[in-house]
């Protein structure tokens, strides 16, 4: 069997492994981000409304935002926008879009787009997303929603001038399993202690997810996982005061295989392990563990969750597999929404680490409140 063979097996066995994970819909869209084949098309779906703009045309964009919409409302798109001119003339080829090279303002600007969507590269969310509320968009904005503590002032500040509706991507707080979570440890005021391990994709060192402009891997995907710590502490109480560690396995590559260890005031005890030493056939993997009082629970990759609480047992299974994605990214059109000031607090705490990554830092002491305070300043509000 020649290598080609081998590949070509490979890829639909893989076709088939993620039909069973995620159902036929989304592979198919996973598919056709990927290839961007001619001949496909959305545009017979399309519809009434078109009043979607999107900045950013990628393989998130395609297949993720793109199957989100079009499953729940239709094909909404009205025009979109990409700086990799095929990736944006593929996107509007599928969508049934006009093909004509427009601009990331023309985009903001056009009369149809009530609702604008932002996808970029990750510096450039916090410009776009302060186009769209000047523009009197409704946004949605891609995790991170800034890679420095100067653009998270700046988008603060602009959402309090002009009082927009602005949403974030971070989706896990939308999965079925957390959701679930909820109920069993909301209003418990005792030590969490919450351990994450995630197997991610393997990234190329100039990968750009890599650089400290966009942030590093910490703000591209380890904010996951802090924005879920930060999400599941606010069921109670979030205590103000911690201790971040970090450890790297290696002193080049620090932005993974490293392990983020955050310890409260209280007790808490937060472990977030990100590795990344061989690409994971079905994706990113992760295992959630959690103990809270007599509560103890496990997420299986948001393809499980079991919890036991004393005597209880429960036992949850989710297909297709569930990380949240369909429920953050509708909430614009939801009432099912995320608390911005949890947002905020959770990227406070990624840019102090994202920092400590870049330069080298093994140890730091972090208070929400003093970090909060340079946003808004001791007279401001959020």
């Amino acid at each position: 069997m020649t290598m080609s063979e081998r590949g070509t097996i490979s890829e639909v066995g893989k076709v088939l492994r993620f039909m069973t994970i995620y159902g036929f819909g989304k592979t198919i869209f996973k598919i056709l981000g990927r290839v961007r084949p001619n001949g496909f098309s959305a545009r017979l779906w399309k519809s009434k409304k078109a009043d979607i703009g999107i900045i950013g045309c990628g393989q998130f964009a395609f297949a993720t935002i793109g199957f989100s919409i079009w499953r729940r409302y239709g094909n909404r798109f009205a025009i979109c926008y990409d700086i990799n001119v095929d990736n944006q003339r593929s996107f509007a080829s599928f969508f049934g879009l006009a093909q004509d090279d427009v601009s990331a303002l023309e985009v903001i600007n056009d009369e149809r787009v009530r609702f604008l969507y932002i996808a970029s590269n990750h510096a450039s969310h916090t410009d776009y997303a302060v186009q769209g509320l000047l523009a009197g968009k409704i946004v949605y904005l891609e995790k991170p929603i800034s890679v420095s503590i100067e653009q998270l002032q700046r988008l603060n500040a602009t959402i309090r001038r002009t009082g927009g509706q602005i949403f974030a991507g971070y989706n896990r707080p939308f999965s079925a399993a957390v959701r679930h979570l909820h109920p069993w440890m909301a209003g418990v005021n005792q030590p969490l202690t919450l351990n994450c391990f995630i197997s991610g994709h393997v990234l190329g060192p100039e990968h750009w997810y890599r650089k400290p402009e966009e942030g590093t891997r910490v703000c591209g995907n380890v904010g996951h996982w802090l924005d879920l710590a930060v999400h599941m502490l606010c069921w109670s109480s979030l205590p103000d005061k911690w201790q971040i560690t970090t450890v790297y396995s290696n002193a080049v590559t620090r932005d993974e295989d490293m392990v983020i260890v955050l310890t409260s005031e209280r007790g808490d005890l937060i472990n977030i392990i990100l590795t990344a030493r061989g690409e994971p056939f079905e994706g990113i993997n992760e295992t959630i563990n959690i103990q809270q009082g007599d509560l103890i629970a496990k997420i299986d990759d948001f393809r499980q969750l079991v919890i036991w609480q004393g005597d209880k047992l429960q036992k949850k299974r989710f297909w297709p597999k569930d990380v949240g994605h369909n429920m953050a990214i509708i909430q614009p059109f939801s009432e099912v929404r995320r608390e911005w000031r949890e947002v905020e607090l959770s990227t406070l705490l990624m840019l102090c680490i994202a920092r400590m990554v870049v330069n080298g830092d093994h140890s730091f002491e972090f208070s929400f409140s003093k970090e909060h305070k340079r946003l808004t300043g001791p007279s401001g509000r959020s």
